[in-house]
């Protein structure tokens, strides 16, 4: 399938408090084509402490790319308007996209409705449904392979998530008659 996809993740403080890092790519037939990393200090992104204690424990520190949440979504969401002007067709999708991806897509819509409220993904494609369609669990821990690792880091778990769709996709695909 030659179909191009923005895969991407977001790292937050909890399921639904502000994010603080966003990490992904274009990826076409399994290979990306460009990738992008950015974060903000997760000190000026709301959540809970219980979630910021998680996140501490869990997450690895990624080195600070924008000073403000503003800025940082900004980023995100200009890689979306140029990914959709380079690569028309391009479809958005996330492996688990509720809640975390879904809020922070909404956040940057939020940050400027008259201009962005018209070119945000829809639909946002979920990777966890094409796994399912393919018989694969999207529920498992899928073992990670070079350029995957750690867990919890955006860009990381952006590569495992393209192999994952692609590799659903190719299984679908060869059982379509």
């Amino acid at each position: 399938m030659k179909q191009p996809f923005f895969i991407f993740d977001v790292e937050s403080i909890g399921l639904h408090g502000d994010a603080f890092a966003v990490g992904g790519g274009i990826y076409v037939d399994g290979r990306p084509h460009k990738e992008f990393l950015f974060a903000t200090n997760p000190n000026m992104a709301a959540g809970t402490d219980e979630d910021r204690a998680w996140v501490m424990q869990n997450v690895q520190p990624i080195r600070s790319t924008h000073g403000s949440l503003a800025k940082f979504s900004d980023a995100f969401w200009n890689e979306w308007v140029n990914a959709k002007k380079k690569y028309p067709g391009i479809v958005m999708a996330a492996e688990c996209g509720w809640p975390v991806e879904a809020r922070f897509l909404s956040k940057c819509i939020d940050d400027a409705p008259l201009e962005r409220r018209w070119n945000g993904p829809y639909p946002l494609h979920e990777i966890a449904t094409y796994m399912l369609a393919a018989g694969m669990d999207p529920m498992l821990t899928y073992k990670r392979v070079k350029g995957e690792k750690p867990a919890h880091h955006p860009l990381h778990d952006s590569r495992q998530s393209a192999r994952l769709l692609f590799t659903a996709i190719k299984r679908i695909e060869s059982k379509t008659p």
